[in-house]
């Protein structure tokens, strides 16, 4: 696959509305923003155990990609399942700047903001920080707008706010995969890098994969690793932290003030509400959905249901009484899955306490609302 027609010139729609430049390390950030848009772009084209699959990437540092393609097919590898041969071509830093917004450096690091409860949690008071903020659809933008105006209350007066809204990004169906994180976290690298920070926050917790039934990639150690790495393969004093990684969302939950948890009801994650098309997108979380049916046990078992939004079918929902019948499979199905992740025995001891924790929440939401 060739995309060289597509990137060279990307970074400057990703980079809209901060400053950057192209001094030399300047690039080698840039060249990261890239290589994770490659990887965006590339993942959804291909199948596990796809072979003889190639993608040429436009850097401006070759010569510094050549020597580190190893960490560099490393991440793709990880990140797709499968192999992926790496090749690079030159790019080219234009001779003119002209037009890009110019601004003071503020010497803070970044953390993301997804308009979720991880980042909700994540809000510290003693962490001074500008912010990038991603947020959803227009179907929920009236909780986004209260979530905004809790994290400009929240956050430090010093912290600028950005609200990114990425044409890239909103042509998928999730902002949240695997490679859409990693291509924000490298975007927020680079405001870091050139704020004269080191540090890029995001909040995430442990989670299963309902399709693999294991440790999500979103949620494994192993994928901040790996792009930490191409940090260390240019030399760069930039570092992405996950505070939240080694704790469950119910563990998190338990932790978090009332005042933060007062903000739940204005975070959503359901799959219906988060469609690609305007048209199918609906209003009011289902409830039903997978994510949806994950969040509820997670609150459930840390007894912060009272601080939950309204769902189409809500907590105390029996299969039975359903009406639609293509939302009653879609119910039962979603039972089913949680009973066999439930149920799942783990080789890692780590994989097996994020079982354990599935196992009691579910017990805990099934002992209190007994949907069947």
């Amino acid at each position: 696959m060739n995309v060289n027609n597509v990137l060279p010139h990307l970074h400057k729609e990703l980079l809209h509305g901060m400053y950057f430049d192209y001094d030399d390390t300047s690039t080698k950030f840039l060249d990261i923003i890239t290589i994770t848009t490659s990887l965006f772009l590339f993942a959804p084209e291909i199948k596990k155990g796809q072979k003889d699959l190639s993608i040429s990437i436009p850097v401006f540092h070759y010569s510094v990609w050549e020597k580190e393609k190893a960490a560099a097919e490393a991440f793709f590898s990880w990140m797709t399942d499968t192999h992926v041969s790496l090749q690079f071509t030159n790019n080219i830093p234009p001779d003119t700047e002209e037009g890009f917004l110019l601004s003071l450096p503020a010497y803070q690091n970044i953390a993301l903001f997804y308009d979720d409860i991880e980042s909700i949690a994540g809000i510290n008071h003693q962490l001074v920080c500008d912010y990038i903020r991603i947020p959803n659809k227009n179907n929920e933008k009236t909780k986004q707008q209260k979530l905004a105006a809790f994290l400009r209350k929240t956050a430090s007066d010093s912290s600028e706010i950005i609200n990114i809204d990425i044409k890239l990004l909103n042509k998928r169906k999730s902002k949240t995969t695997p490679a859409a994180i990693s291509l924000v976290l490298a975007i927020a690298a680079a405001k870091a890098y050139f704020n004269g920070g080191t540090k890029v926050y995001y909040y995430q917790s442990q989670k299963i994969d309902a399709d693999s039934l294991n440790l999500a990639k979103t949620a494994h150690p192993k994928t901040y690793q790996l792009l930490n790495a191409l940090y260390q393969c240019i030399s760069a004093d930039m570092q992405i932290e996950t505070p939240l990684l080694h704790k469950t969302r119910v563990a998190i939950l338990k932790e978090m003030p009332k005042e933060h948890k007062l903000q739940i009801k204005n975070t959503n994650e359901c799959l219906r509400m988060k469609r690609k098309t305007a048209l199918a997108a609906a209003n009011t979380p289902c409830g039903i959905c997978t994510a949806c049916f994950q969040r509820k046990i997670a609150l459930a078992a840390a007894n912060s249901e009272v601080y939950d939004g309204f769902y189409q079918y809500d907590y105390g929902q029996k299969i039975a009484e359903i009406t639609d019948e293509h939302d009653q499979q879609i119910y039962r199905d979603t039972l089913e899955l949680m009973e066999t992740l439930s149920q799942e025995r783990k080789t890692t001891e780590e994989d097996e306490y994020l079982a354990d924790d599935l196992r009691s929440a579910f017990a805990c939401f099934v002992d209190r609302y007994n949907p069947y």
